[in-house]
């Protein structure tokens, strides 16, 4: 009887490590998040996407399930994921205790520092026993290298502009602030009280900023051009970065930094 019942408990544990070792069916809710599972080697879980998920160009191929505001609910059923990653800053609170109503698995990957990137990857390689891209580990290195060479910089003050109307920024505790930091730049608007905000374009001309960061070039229409009172426009200290690489939290950070360093030390 005895050795029925240890012979029973051992498949028991033979079946929990099966299914341990069973790929995990991903879904992601934004595309940074889609190209933060391919770095965790998680590209064959991950069975939805959300749109814009174009890098790497293997995420185009996936499944698209709607995007933060309109999800495909029955597609998502179908699909049947075992853990939906999400981004608590980007994803509405009504989507997140929708598919929480339904029985969904969300996992919250939460990026607030250029060191939580790598984090995140081996969070998310974790959950999905896949195995990580080299490159994850040299990431705090290299941020690291880029640090030292920029540490002797003279500070200049900058904006960083996401949009033009209205002229949308972040504040100190973002982490594209942080980004800047690296190349020896300081945010205007460091002190707002939200992670991202409109401001005024007087608010603008007032902090005066030595350096403008902008996702595509500043045309002479826009309203920014008439105001030669502010430095970068009166030096064109206009850095454009890739937007891609400079508003996801991803890997391709660290190109948007090292772009960004390079165009500082051009002005």
């Amino acid at each position: 009887m005895a050795i029925l019942i240890r012979f029973s408990f051992l498949l028991i544990l033979m079946s929990q490590a099966k299914a341990n070792d069973q790929a995990k069916i991903a879904i992601t809710l934004s595309p940074h998040l889609t190209e933060l599972v391919f770095s965790a080697g998680g590209a064959d879980n991950l069975m939805g996407v959300s749109a814009y998920s174009n890098y790497p160009v293997e995420a185009t191929n996936k499944q698209i399930i709607g995007d933060a505001f309109h999800l495909n609910l029955e597609l998502i059923s179908e699909i049947n994921p075992d853990v939906i990653f999400y981004w608590h800053n980007g994803t509405p609170l009504q989507t997140i205790e929708q598919l929480n109503s339904l029985g969904f698995n969300l996992v919250n990957i939460d990026i607030s520092y250029l060191a939580d990137i790598p984090k995140a990857i081996h969070q998310i390689a974790q959950i999905l026993n896949s195995q990580p891209a080299e490159d994850v580990n040299l990431f705090a290195s290299q941020l690291s290298q880029i640090r030292q060479q920029t540490m002797n910089r003279i500070k200049q003050s900058a904006l960083i502009q996401i949009s033009d109307q209205p002229i949308f920024t972040v504040n100190g505790q973002h982490w594209m602030s942080e980004a800047i930091q690296v190349c020896g730049l300081n945010n205007v608007f460091k002190d707002l009280t939200s992670l991202s905000a409109a401001v005024t374009l007087e608010a603008v001309v007032l902090n005066k900023p030595d350096v403008i960061i902008r996702l595509e070039p500043l045309q002479d229409e826009n309203q920014l051009s008439r105001w030669s009172s502010i430095p970068a426009i009166a030096n064109q200290h206009i850095a454009v970065l890739e937007a891609d690489h400079f508003t996801r939290p991803t890997l391709r950070t660290l190109a948007a930094i090292k772009s960004l360093c390079k165009q500082v030390n051009e002005f």
